[in-house]
């Protein structure tokens, strides 16, 4: 291979799926190493219950068969921030394509990358929910037009996950998931992306349900798929999803991403004309994309020793498949053994993400070094003729045969209507060993979170049971949980330098941290000094820079406050603000340093005249230091310009609050350092307030002070504290789902939802007036309740924490128009946010045409004349 073509590679650092049988891929690859399947038959009251008429029980042609997906009505639409009536209108194929674009990024390390150009290639089966949902006149069909495009699938992921790269919807029928992986490659190898999701979801509805196999169609008329096999006599439908991350090769190696196969070409082409209808495959077209695919990797044919074909098990399909291949394999030269396999015996065909499903596969089994077996395949189908070709069907799972080269397989895709996609995949290069060993001891940030209770202890639950039976390097969790998440409200965060304890912590039911604003103590220790660890210096730039100043010889006082500047600023650096610093003696001057009332040279030489006025003014000590010190920082401050805080100041020595926005008053801090010299004052930090110099005791103090930040709130920047970790694939966020279904029975899985309860004053017919007055902020709450799809809402709730956007902000004006008759402008109503706010529009438009009516109307005069 070519110099050229290595810098082609991609890797697969990341992927996820739901298919039948299987919730992740780790339950995909049990299921595939027992050779089950999940076509398995339904009972005539299982039918009968999910609402499939008798008539269609007892015709010969219906065959009571799926391969359904469980919960496809269930979505955690409040972690996407979507309003649950359009989440009850959203098509199900988005809603799972949506939460398995969260988990692949995760399994990829890489869901908390919204500073990357992360692109996303993916297609849907039909949108078959739009035609079961309610007539239009419905509350729920007002989100249908942002909902019933297929092609906004892409979008959503890129607007919902804050994805910045390209965002193509694919559509090639049953090809479209190879399809967008190959564009997915061609877009990162042109560089328009760093990181690509590349997949597809196909949902039949209704679920759990059988279809018809008519004379003459491809549909299996006994519910078995039989790929390649002499029985074979047709496919099975079924619904799954599919997608992988990918990256470029190099730059997964050197970012120490795991690689779980490396993709070293692909190629796409069309049959044409040349077959015998629209719907028909072609040997040549399949040959040919075959031969370029081979020729794209630059690898030596016969050393593919797998290949996943699309399998279908019909009659024409499949020895036009394989008469394909062989002939490619002819045309190279290659006469090696390979084994060829198919997974729709075990999932059913899932339409546009049937590629997607034999891709994984693969990846597994290049990564795992096993062949798996091919559910359904007892004996050659006698139109197949494999030849000379070294071909022959995986019947029965075994290992990898060895080789001097690395294992490689192949992926077909095809398409009805000929688009054709193969893809050749290779083992993962062995990663490269960390750019230093850490040290046993060395501690680490574990940090978890989530959006609801729920999440959170789930999330703890999984991890345990990860770390209990997986050998894991503590840096390399570390890492990924750091930046591989996107990191929600509810968190807590655990410093070890093992996994044993994190194990234990996790077990014992931790609850996050409290919901509130960061705030951070200085406390110089005025009185007991606090123990710095000099060597921390060596770790934190910013803290080396600042003790740089202090000199030879320099005092304790002057150390300590140099040393929570330095604090500060490596704080700052790695994304901490606080929303409040709450200080006590000497520190006070560094606290208003921080948030802008002082500069910084000034807030050192006071604070250090505060620690030394406090010695002179001890028993023995020279008082009139002490009044000479005073008058120092008096005239230091004096000249000093007056500047709003940038930050909230808690004076712990007088009990004073400072909020931010104000200007300091000139005598506050002389003030204070007269009351602490005469032992007035100071008070204790408030609880759950670490003091900031307890992080310059040791490292594993300064990651706990880094740790608590995190936990109340602060998006701390973790590449600056990054060890030598690698990312790696951890439990997939645990979505805390409700149902949102708004298609009606008889199917089981659409059964009515019960109605929300709502207030008294729902709509506009039992609106109470008083005195003639409309209750417009009842009335304007119905609306925000029925566009919005939410049980109650409160006057001052916000329209976009309740998942609104301008669209649906449009919708609550049109109804404004409808049901006040005034006009408010769409801009006025998204900055007035609040349904008071909102209220309060609506009420000065009613008052402003009372005004206008009274000034208009006919005086009783000129009503005199008229009747004249």
């Amino acid at each position: 291979m070519t110099l050229a073509q290595e810098s082609q590679l991609i890797a697969v650092v990341g992927m996820a799926c739901r298919f039948p049988g299987a919730r992740d891929t780790d339950e995909y690859w049990n299921a595939l190493m027992k050779g089950t399947t999940s076509l398995v038959p339904l009972t005539a009251d299982e039918l009968a219950a999910k609402g499939v008429p008798q008539e269609v029980l007892t015709d010969p042609s219906y065959v009571p068969v799926a391969g359904a997906l469980e919960d496809v009505e269930m979505f955690d639409a409040a972690y996407f921030g979507i309003p649950p009536a359009e989440a009850a209108a959203m098509d199900p194929q988005h809603r799972l394509f949506l939460q398995e674009a969260v988990h692949a990024l995760e399994h990829a390390g890489w869901a908390g990358s919204e500073d990357r150009r992360v692109g996303v290639f993916c297609g849907s089966g039909e949108n078959r929910y739009a035609a079961l949902l309610p007539s239009p006149d419905s509350g729920t069909r007002t989100h249908r037009s942002m909902s019933d495009a297929p092609a906004a699938l892409p979008l959503r992921v890129s607007y919902h996950l804050d994805l910045r790269g390209p965002s193509v919807f694919v559509s090639s029928l049953c090809s479209t998931s190879l399809t967008a992986v190959h564009l997915a490659r061609r877009s990162l190898l042109a560089g328009e992306c760093e990181l690509a999701l590349a997949g597809a979801v196909s949902v039949q509805l209704p679920q759990h349900h059988g279809y018809r196999a008519l004379d003459g169609s491809v549909m299996s008329p006994d519910g078995r798929l039989r790929p390649f096999d002499s029985a074979a006599a047709g496919t099975v439908p079924g619904s799954g999803a599919g997608i992988v991350v990918l990256k470029r090769l190099d730059d997964a190696l050197r970012d120490g991403d795991t690689v779980h196969a490396v993709i070293r070409g692909s190629a796409l082409n069309n049959d044409g004309a040349d077959r015998q209808s629209f719907a028909a495959p072609s040997v040549r077209g399949q040959r040919d994309v075959v031969i370029a695919a081979l020729t794209d990797a630059g690898v030596d044919p016969a050393t593919v020793g797998y290949v996943e074909a699309h399998g279908t098990g019909t009659s024409l399909g499949d020895p036009v498949e394989l008469a394909a291949l062989r002939e490619a394999r002819e045309r190279l030269g290659a006469t090696t053994p390979c084994a060829i396999g198919a997974v729709k015996s075990s999932l059913g065909h899932l339409d546009t993400a049937a590629g997607m499903a034999g891709l994984i596969k693969a990846v597994l089994a290049v990564r795992e070094g096993t062949v798996p077996a091919t559910v359904g395949h007892d004996e050659l189908n006698p139109l197949i003729d494999l030849g000379d070709s070294g071909l022959y069907i995986s019947a029965d799972a075994g290992p990898w045969p060895r080789t001097e080269h690395p294992r490689r397989a192949a992926v077909t895709a095809l398409g009805v209507g000929g688009t054709n996609a193969h893809l050749v995949l290779e083992q993962p290069p062995t990663q490269p060993a960390p750019s230093g060993p850490a040290a046993p001891d060395e501690p680490h940030i574990f940090p978890l979170s989530a959006h609801t209770p729920r999440s959170f202890d789930l999330l703890c639950d999984r991890l345990a049971e990860t770390l209990d039976h997986k050998e894991h390097a503590p840096g390399d969790v570390a890492r990924t949980l750091q930046e591989g998440r996107h990191h929600r409200t509810l968190r807590r965060a655990w410093v070890s330098p093992s996994l044993q304890g994190i194990g234990t912590a996790l077990r014992e039911k931790p609850v996050p941290a409290p919901e509130e604003g960061l705030v951070l103590a200085i406390d110089l220790g005025d009185e007991n000094p606090y123990p710095l660890d000099e060597r921390l210096g060596e770790r934190i730039p910013e803290l080396r820079r600042a003790l740089e100043h202090t000199g030879s010889g320099a005092s304790r006082a002057v150390v300590a406050a140099h040393t929570a500047r330095g604090l500060l600023d490596a704080l700052a650096v790695r994304g901490v603000v606080p929303d409040a610093v709450a200080a006590v003696g000497a520190g006070e001057y560094l606290a208003f340093a921080h948030a802008g009332a002082l500069p910084w040279d000034v807030a050192l030489r006071c604070a250090e005249r505060h620690s030394r006025a406090l010695e002179a003014s001890l028993p023995g000590g020279d008082l009139s230091v002490c009044e000479r010190l005073l008058d120092e920082i008096e005239r230091d401050l004096a000249a000093c310009p007056a500047a709003p805080l940038a930050v909230e100041v808690r004076s712990l020595t007088s009990g004073t609050g400072f909020p931010a926005g104000r200007v300091l008053p000139t005598g506050h801090l002389p003030a204070m350092t007269r009351a602490a010299v005469t032992g007035e004052g100071d008070f204790a930090p408030p609880p759950g307030c670490p003091s900031l110099l307890d992080g310059a005791t040791g490292w594993e103090q300064w990651l706990r002070l880094v740790a608590h930040c995190w936990e109340r709130g602060a998006d701390v920047s973790w590449h600056l504290l990054r060890g030598t970790g690698r990312r790696i694939p951890l439990p997939g966020y645990p979505f805390d789902e409700a149902r949102h279904w708004a298609a009606p029975a008889p199917d089981a899985t659409a059964a009515p939802t019960p109605a929300p309860p709502r207030r008294a004053a729902a709509t506009a017919a039992t609106t109470p007036r008083a005195g003639g007055a409309r209750d417009v902020l009842t009335e304007l709450g119905a609306i925000w309740r029925t566009v919005l799809g939410v049980p109650e809402v409160a006057p001052e709730d916000s329209f976009f924490d309740l998942g609104g956007h301008s669209l649906l902000a449009s919708q609550v004006m049109t109804r404004i128009r409808e049901l006040f008759e005034v006009r408010i402008p769409l801009g006025e109503l998204l900055d007035a946010e609040t349904l008071e706010g909102m209220s309060e529009l609506v009420q000065d438009e009613l008052a402003a045409l009372r005004v206008y009516a009274t000034q208009t109307a006919p005086t009783d005069e000129a009503m005199e004349t008229v009747e004249l």
